[in-house]
């Protein structure tokens, strides 16, 4: 897998995030509450940040 950074508006199911503390792979997008994006809704490893937010992942 390929890591690059990407706007977090342009995250996709699949993709795993790279960040302090550890890795989270995304199952699950909600971007109902713009300007925020949440990975994961509900779930222990739920992130949450701005769409314009820049992220590390690595992408197949």
């Amino acid at each position: 897998m390929t890591e690059v950074h990407i706007p977090a508006d342009d995250l996709r199911i699949g993709d795993v995030i790279v960040h302090g503390g550890g890795e989270t792979t995304v199952r699950d997008l909600d971007r109902s509450k713009s300007p925020t994006i949440v990975t994961n809704p509900g779930q222990p490893d739920e992130i949450s940040g701005y769409l314009w937010q820049h992220v590390a992942v690595r992408r197949a």
